[in-house]
């Protein structure tokens, strides 16, 4: 019996060291193999990554030429000078007076890869500025059809920009606006174009350059429907009237049909209409809800204004007299 327990004794130590060193080969061993193994592979990783970089690089390269051939320059000087020269000739070159441009605000871009860059050693590429954006701006007065014409000739021109603003404001019964348009380009640092856009600065391309718009024919409608333009009433002769004794203020009849609507839009409160004074030339602006003379102005949308005087509905389209029924 002595000799059986003895025996079930040294196979159980001899289980739990063979335990202990299988565990102590596998932390020692197997562990450190299991690292090794997934340090290649992700340096087997980083290795074809870099290599479909190395093979992507000639057309990255060639799409970053590609889009600062599109631009300016390759310094806010440049950029800034070259701006202001075609902004100023595209107005003179329409023919609005009093032409003013300029140049404002400039905002730094760095890329949006930045976490791509946590390496110590590749921290500098992501504190690189990718591009500058510049804003610019150009003002002047002239007929609807050069207003319409510069928002065009602009967007047309072949330099990287973003129009971000659009004024009209017109005068003279809608026969001339002052106009504003504010826009922003970009540049790359130190990325000078390699064909860089000489044609507005070169006299004998200036001559061509009205011409060379054709697409702004698809505006031409809306040029000739001017929606801001008065109507035009044709003197009729009228015998005198005999003087009639002058009404007290109080008692004289609001003039609505001296007014006319003349646009329709969208305001940072909401709908808002336009309104003119056609014998004195005088403007109001009115929203929704707000009463002028005893209309309230009830909606509106596309060309046409909803108001209401009393219990009375009525619609007016662009270029119509306020004319409540029966009035």
């Amino acid at each position: 019996m002595r000799r059986w327990m003895n025996l079930l004794v040294g196979v159980a130590l001899l289980a739990v060291f063979g335990w202990l060193g299988l565990r102590s080969f596998g932390s020692l061993y197997l562990e450190k193999r299991r690292t090794l193994k997934a340090q290649v592979e992700g340096l087997d990783s980083d290795l074809r990554r870099f290599r479909a970089a190395a093979d992507d690089h000639p057309r990255v390269i060639q799409a970053i030429t590609g889009y600062a051939d599109r631009t300016l320059g390759g310094d806010r000087e440049t950029v800034d000078h070259r701006l202001r020269s075609r902004l100023n000739r595209i107005g003179e070159e329409i023919g609005l007076s009093a032409v003013t441009v300029g140049t404002g605000r400039v905002k730094s871009l760095q890329t949006p890869a930045r976490s791509e860059f946590r390496h110590r050693a590749r921290r500098a590429l992501g504190e690189e500025i990718d591009a500058v954006e510049v804003e610019g701006w150009i003002s002047g007065r002239g007929a609807f059809e050069q207003a319409l014409r510069l928002i065009y000739m602009i967007r047309e021109e072949p330099w990287l920009k973003r129009v971000t603003h659009v004024r009209l404001q017109p005068t003279d019964g809608g026969k001339r606006f002052a106009v504003t348009l504010r826009l922003t380009t970009l540049f790359l640092p130190d990325q000078e174009p390699q064909t860089p856009l000489e044609a507005t600065d070169d006299p004998a391309a200036d001559e061509g350059a009205v011409a060379a718009v054709g697409g702004f024919e698809t505006y031409r409608s809306l040029i000739a429907r001017d929606p801001f333009r008065l109507p035009s009433a044709a003197p009729t002769p009228e015998p005198k009237p005999k003087p009639k004794p002058v009404q007290p203020a109080s008692a004289q009849p609001p003039s609505y049909s001296r007014w006319v609507l003349t646009g329709v839009a969208l305001g940072p409160g909401g709908a808002e209409v336009w309104l003119l004074k056609a014998d004195s030339g005088e403007s109001r602006r009115l929203g929704v809800g707000e009463t002028f003379q005893g209309l309230v102005l009830v909606g509106a949308a596309g060309e046409v204004a909803e108001f209401r005087l009393g219990e009375t509905r009525f619609s007016v389209t662009i270029g119509q007299r306020l004319a409540p029924p029966g009035k």
